[in-house]
């Protein structure tokens, strides 16, 4: 089971305020225009009144039926145009006593039905794309909340921390090229956007940039889940050989944008490489962004990796280089 059963309580109960909140309002709209105008009042009584006269047009001569039932359509045709008008009058949009669900697909149920319309077969309900989407939100949440996400941003990058020269290179202008292009993908963040491969030595601003990369994404609302690899490896294989009510591996692999830091770091295993390979494959074929940053460079990746991980790497991912001095050893000194 990919979703606790704690998540799914937390998701049905954010749904059901979705759908008291909006019923509530309507409800709100409508007794506010039937104390203020009488008219409005005439009109909702005479337009209650035709779904009684419904039931009674079939207790009358079958013969009469018809005529009955199509002037009860005119005179309700008739109410509503009175309806809209008087709307208009008050300088009201016409859809303002309806109710406006977040969610018009399942009307802030969370649930839609699976039917087969060319036979008139019904399948049953299933999760709306709306629940489903706060699943993966409060799943993210949960798997972040131990997480610096909300610590870095791009205003806090100080690019004087690099030096001007060194070794005949402008490490300063390099990362000034490095800061802007990743604000810049930052701002055009969407799920067709590049996979990008950050490497460089420890303390480069690696981990900043991709955080400041990822609180954009997240205030885009997009779904977005960082940590590293030891830490998400650990996690994964403790589920997959205990008991466990979430599923890690599909969380990582479903997010709208995944940022797996310090690959490298993990301790070589046949169950780690197989793991790695899964998320980077399964991700590669939905076609979504992946970031990830570490010390490795992309020769060092082809020695480290089997070919079925490093080829992915390098054939999927633009490279990003960091360089300089330790930024971290820089401002403690």
């Amino acid at each position: 089971m990919a979703y606790s059963r704690k998540l799914h309580e937390r998701v049905r109960a954010e749904i059901k305020e979705r759908k008291t909140t909006a019923e509530q309002k309507a409800h709100e709209n409508r007794m506010k225009l039937t104390e203020q105008y009488p008219e409005f009042q005439f009109i909702e009584s005479e337009l209650a009144k035709t779904g009684m006269a419904i039931v009674n047009a079939f207790s009358l001569p079958k013969e009469d039926v018809e005529t009955a039932l199509k002037n009860i359509r005119k005179k309700n045709e008739s109410l509503q145009s009175d309806r809209k008008k008087l709307l208009k009058a008050l300088n009201l949009p016409h859809d303002y006593l309806d109710v406006h669900y977040v969610c018009s697909k399942c009307e802030d149920t969370g649930l839609i039905e699976e039917r087969d319309d060319e036979r008139n077969v019904s399948y049953g309900s299933k999760y709306c794309e709306c629940y489903m989407s706060l699943l993966k939100k409060y799943a993210a949440e949960e798997i972040n909340k131990n997480t610096p996400l909300e610590l870095s941003n791009f205003e806090d990058f100080d690019i004087e921390m690099y030096p001007e020269t060194k070794d005949g290179e402008s490490p300063r202008k390099e990362m000034s090229y490095v800061y802007n292009s990743c604000i810049k993908y930052a701002q055009n963040f969407d799920l067709d956007s590049q996979s990008l491969y950050f490497y460089g030595r420890t303390g480069l601003g690696k981990t900043h940039l991709s955080l400041a990369i990822a609180n954009e994404a997240v205030k885009k609302g997009y779904n977005v889940i960082y940590g590293s690899v030891i830490n998400f490896l650990n996690k994964m294989e403790k589920e997959k050989f205990g008991r466990a009510d979430t599923d890690t591996e599909k969380l990582l692999i479903d997010a709208d944008l995944l940022i797996l830091d310090d690959l490298g770091a993990e301790f070589t295993t046949a169950y780690t490489v197989s793991a790695i390979y899964n998320i980077l494959n399964s991700r590669i074929c939905r076609g979504v962004p992946t970031i990830i940053s570490s010390n490795l460079d992309l020769t060092e990746i082809k020695g480290r990796y089997p070919e079925s991980i490093a080829s992915r790497i390098i054939g999927t991912f633009s490279p990003v280089e960091f360089i300089g001095d330790d930024v971290r050893q820089i401002m403690n000194d």
